[in-house]
């Protein structure tokens, strides 16, 4: 989410390259950059385009990092972007955010205008509470669908998962829930698309009742084409424009609800 402004959290790709040049000798690093150019491979976007969570589940296999990784993403503060989310929650505007982040930020923003967990929102980031999407109390909802940084476990648990190329039933049942309804729309911000070792192969063979609002983030654009995939099958259209814009009007809506 690049175009977000200063939350103090490391964006996925300057996260992965800050860990390889933790654990990786300098000397190590350039040869390895410099043979993989040599071969006409450009090694950094293949690290670009591998995802944030298999790239974790592969360097803890000899690294201890996951701890660091967790307390990194607990930290940070609420930028305007998730104080939006919050107003629009709090109005009523918006009823559930699905977020594949591991970071509290929406969570903290929520607090900061007063609402409290369990009290005025839910939080989902388990497996348990997954497989129980239908019960939930009717509250405002976050649902977590890579886990969330406030337990580690979770975060384990689907690194492992996304790594092995597998999403599990919950997060399967948080899709369709979400999805898998013709009532109101999607709005997705902030998202690559490129979830191809779990989610996208999910969103393929969702039944298409929801109308997708993709927005992706293309600074001095003003376009609205066709969906492209993973949402190819859904109604709706893509917006190629500056994310920013789109929060601007979002917090406008608010001042006139």
């Amino acid at each position: 989410m690049s175009w977000d402004p200063p939350s103090a959290l490391p964006l996925a790709d300057e996260l992965k390259f800050y860990v390889l040049e933790q654990i990786c000798d300098v000397d190590d690093l350039r040869g390895l950059y410099q043979s993989r150019l040599q071969q006409g491979k450009d090694i950094g976007e293949k690290i670009r385009s591998y995802p944030l969570e298999a790239f974790l589940e592969g360097i803890s296999e000899n690294h201890d990092i996951l701890a660091s990784i967790a307390e990194a993403f607990r930290r940070g503060s609420p930028n305007i972007n998730h104080i939006t989310f919050a107003r629009l929650l709090e109005k009523g505007l918006v009823r559930e955010i699905v977020t594949t982040n591991f970071d509290l930020l929406i969570e903290k923003a929520l607090e900061q205008i007063g609402w409290s967990a369990a009290a005025d929102f839910n939080v989902y980031f388990t497996e348990e509470e997954f497989s129980k999407i239908g019960m939930h109390l009717g509250l405002p909802a976050l649902f977590k669908i890579h886990g969330s940084a406030s337990e580690e476990g979770s975060m384990r648990i689907t690194l492992s998962q996304v790594a092995s190329h597998m999403l599990s039933q919950g997060r399967a049942n948080v899709l369709e829930h979400f999805l898998g309804s013709e009532k109101g729309d999607a709005l997705v911000l902030g998202y690559s698309a490129s979830d191809d070792f779990d989610i996208n192969p999910a969103l393929s063979i969702i039944d298409p009742k929801k109308r997708i609002i993709f927005v992706s983030h293309t600074p001095g654009a003003h376009e609205v084409g066709e969906l492209q995939q993973p949402f190819r099958n859904f109604r709706g259209y893509r917006m190629s424009c500056d994310t920013s814009e789109v929060i601007e009007r979002l917090r406008r809506l608010l001042t006139d609800a």
